[in-house]
């Protein structure tokens, strides 16, 4: 279930897409839609996705790379937090893909852990907060 008021938090969905690029966009057609019936909405617990804080990544050509690189993708603030991502990958099995999805400022509790998100596995939500800027 998605929680999207959980500021300075980001949850991550990895794997490896083996669907075109127009298949796996149709997961989130409608997601900021309550009545679209968008599969994302059923799976993830919710009835809108705000697509300010969504993102869904492939790699060019569905080209599969090691999660080290996919991470990259993903909208962190930290290195820490980019290997906290791909140590619980490794943790998962994950060890490559070609796509995923972050939710920043949310929080996703996974009912049926280890199920498959449009062929993505859930990583985990990972502090995401930006740091604090000192003033001189």
């Amino acid at each position: 279930m998605i929680d999207d008021t959980t500021r300075g938090k980001i949850s991550v969905w990895m794997g490896t897409s083996t669907q075109t690029l127009e298949e796996f966009n149709r997961y989130t057609q409608g997601m900021e839609d309550p009545d679209s019936g968008c599969p994302a909405h059923r799976d993830f617990g919710c009835g809108f996705i705000d697509s300010d804080f969504f993102i869904a990544y492939g790699t060019a050509g569905n080209k599969i790379v090691p999660v080290e690189e996919l991470v990259v993708e993903v909208d962190t603030y930290s290195t820490d937090t980019d290997r906290l991502i791909v140590a619980r990958c490794h943790e998962l099995g994950v060890h490559e893909g070609n796509s995923l999805y972050f939710y920043d400022h949310c929080t996703f509790h996974e009912e049926q852990p280890g199920r498959l998100y449009n062929q993505l596995r859930f990583i985990g939500t990972f502090d995401n907060a930006k740091p604090n800027r000192s003033r001189r």
